[in-house]
């Protein structure tokens, strides 16, 4: 199992989230730690609306254990974000190349399957939009996560040596 995800994180960041990120920085001029700092914001704000809104449905209906229980997951959820974002925050002035990359691994797996499992929530829920808010939330903190390990592409010479040691030319 280990093997398949590291095999699917690498193709997702090298293919999919690495050419996004240099695109932004190039077109947008918008850093990857930026832009993943930037969808964490829009993270948070699909979160607050998921929770906003069961929250509201809870108080008009006079539910008080549920009201409490979704305060607490919408501070807990904010709390989460806020942490990540200050990660992303210093890791883009670190001069090591891509410090995120292997020490976010763990935070991509729970990304993908929470992923998963919005997605089927999703798909199950009868109507509402706290399931497509949810969905959300996890699409842009994903997205994210996966920029975030973009962040200080490898310096040039270490991408032409790993290159020449794939085609065999040193």
């Amino acid at each position: 199992m280990n093997d398949i995800f590291a095999r699917v994180d690498d193709a997702l960041i090298d293919r999919l989230f690495q050419p996004l990120a240099d695109w932004m920085a190039r077109l947008l001029t918008l850093r990857p730690d930026r832009a993943a700092r930037a969808g964490l914001d829009l993270a948070t704000l699909a979160w607050i609306g998921a929770e906003a809104g069961a929250m509201a449905q809870a108080m008009r209906t006079h539910d008080v254990p549920s009201a409490f229980t979704r305060a607490a997951l919408m501070i807990a959820g904010l709390w989460a974000f806020t942490i990540v974002r200050a990660v992303f925050q210093r890791a883009g002035g670190a001069r090591q190349a891509n410090p995120l990359r292997p020490g976010m691994q763990l935070h991509r797996v729970f990304c993908l399957l929470w992923i998963l499992g919005l997605a089927a929530k999703a798909i199950a829920a009868p109507s509402g939009t706290e399931p497509l808010a949810l969905l959300a939330t996890g699409l842009f903190a994903t997205a994210s996560v996966y920029i975030g390990a973009c962040t200080n592409p490898p310096p040039a010479w270490r991408k032409n040596l790993k290159t020449s040691f794939a085609f065999g030319q040193v």
